[in-house]
């Protein structure tokens, strides 16, 4: 009897976990949430432009102005333009396939190792808010607990890959729309803090809903917020040289 009540209590246990089908069938309704498999699909780059303020380590509060290119899962662009102590700042990163490259203003450098690290984990987690991971190999999809974000339901999933850090993605119970995105990150001091990323205001965009505010919290605190002003798709790739080192 005592086998038979074990055995019992593992298949309810089994029955109840969470599983994959039910993760997939969650990031599927955010698909057609966003306008649906078939554009998606279509999207071979894209870009961002925003305004915004954020409070920054050394520097403190300031307002900036972002340019985000992507490019697939390995390219990826950001140029963000701020005012430090009365002086214009340019801070391009770019991360082009396995190499990466910054440049302040006019000064270019190849981007150190372990920041290199860093911008690859952060590019992988900003690609899975497009979604096009549920179609492709090498990723496990499982369930998370319902939880609620400004005082609406929202069902998450944790979406892990070999070599990757886990990253949770949680969308509105009723529309289906991404609202956040929280995983790991380093910050500028070289510290683990979790990030969130709450996205908000979605519009219409060439048949796709994007979002057009962003909130981000690293360990529970504000760190910044930004609004598009601007959002284009490319249904090609850009020219090479677009995320080419400057003089290569």
């Amino acid at each position: 009897m005592r086998r038979v009540s074990i055995a019992l209590l593992v298949f309810a246990l089994l029955a109840a976990a969470p599983g994959a089908d039910e993760a997939k069938a969650i990031v599927e309704k955010g698909i057609k949430a966003q306008g649906g498999a078939d554009k998606l699909a279509k999207l071979k780059a894209g870009r961002l432009k925003a305004k915004g303020k954020g409070d920054f380590p050394m520097i403190g509060e300031q307002e900036f102005t972002i340019e985000d290119t992507w490019q697939g899962p390995d390219h990826y662009k950001t140029v963000i333009e701020m005012t430090i102590g009365g002086q214009a700042v340019k801070i391009t990163q770019t991360l082009n396939g396995k190499e990466g490259w910054i440049a302040v203003n006019d000064m270019v450098m190849d981007t150190p190792a372990k920041e290199l690290a860093e911008f690859k984990e952060q590019a992988y987690a900003e690609n899975l808010d497009r979604l096009g991971f549920i179609k492709e190999d090498g990723y496990k999809l499982d369930v998370l607990k319902e939880i609620k974000i400004d005082d609406k339901p929202a069902v998450g999933v944790v979406v892990s890959s070999k070599d990757r850090r886990d990253v949770k993605l949680y969308f509105d119970k009723d529309s289906g729309l991404l609202v956040k995105r929280e995983h790991e990150v380093v910050d500028e001091g070289g510290n683990k803090v979790n990030q969130e990323v709450f996205f908000s205001d979605y519009k219409d965009k060439d048949g796709l809903k994007n979002a057009h505010k962003l909130l981000v919290h690293r360990s529970g605190k504000k760190f910044l917020e930004a609004e598009a002003t601007e959002i284009e798709f490319f249904d090609k790739k850009l020219d090479d040289d677009f995320f080419a080192k400057p003089g290569k």
